[in-house]
């Protein structure tokens, strides 16, 4: 019987020793893949915040061209502002100066931001209504009786109807003198087989239909000087010059400026 205890006894100490044994290598084991996985999350975190930093970096430097472009626009449309009337000559500039695809909105946002808002609500208008001018001028026939005169008149009386008064006169005044000029030596032409009342009475005409709706397409002068010059085509009497000379200056000048241009004439 002590030799059946005894051997109990030892048996249940084998047993006690091996789940304990078993019991530390579960233990270990599960360290060490504690310890082998945490390597890896360092591997993958460190990717993550790489990326988030180019991430970073890609926003700032997006941020401040954007910035640039934007400051860009206003320096053209600033100079537009000085110099307006030729919208072609705008387009062109913002186009070369922001060929990103956001382009249109960063514009949207330099006008809203102007400090100009009667000029940038005006030049948006302008541009927004350009494809429907662009429309109805593709659809629009005119004949070929007409003058250039005539046809540059349906021309912008077309531009008034589809873009608005202000619109095609910011967008269009230079092209409107240009017109001017070219229908101005038109009647220098023409002179010859007129009378000097038919002369001085057709350019007045001229000048009225392409008045702008706040000013004179001509300063004073400038009218005074193509008058006399259109009146004084095919004369070549001296008395006849000067008598001339003398009535377009009392009709075009006040009296101390025809008094101030015939001293220094003389």
């Amino acid at each position: 019987m002590k030799r059946f205890g005894l051997i109990a006894l030892v048996l249940s100490v084998l047993v006690i020793g091996v789940v304990i044994w078993l019991g530390l290598g579960s233990s270990y084991a599960t360290s060490g893949q504690t310890q082998a996985s945490s390597p890896s999350l360092t591997e993958t975190a460190q990717p993550s915040s790489l990326q988030e930093k180019l991430a970073a970096a890609n926003n700032d430097e997006s941020k401040m061209q954007q910035q640039q472009q934007q400051e860009s626009i206003q320096k053209i449309i600033q100079l537009f502002q000085k110099n307006p009337g030729n919208i072609t000559l705008l387009l062109n500039q913002l186009q070369q100066n922001c060929p990103d695809t956001n382009c249109q909105a960063l514009l949207k946002q330099v006008l809203a931001e102007y400090p100009d808002q009667q000029l940038a609500q005006t030049l948006k208008q302008l541009i927004e209504r350009l494809p429907l001018y662009e429309k109805e001028m593709q659809a629009k026939t005119m004949s070929t009786q007409m003058t250039p005169q005539q046809r540059y008149q349906e021309i912008w009386n077309l531009r008034e109807q589809t873009l608005g008064r202000q619109e095609t006169q910011l967008g269009f005044a230079k092209k409107k003198f240009s017109s001017y000029q070219f229908a101005y030596g038109e009647l220098l032409g023409r002179a010859p087989q007129m009378t000097l009342q038919q002369r001085l009475s057709e350019l007045a005409q001229l000048q009225q239909q392409y008045r702008n709706p706040s000013k004179n397409i001509d300063g004073q002068r400038s009218r005074y000087d193509k008058a006399l010059k259109l009146a004084l085509i095919g004369i070549t009497d001296p008395i006849q010059q000067q008598e001339i000379t003398q009535q377009i200056r009392n009709s075009h000048l006040s009296g101390k400026e025809a008094a101030q241009l015939a001293e220094r004439e003389q």
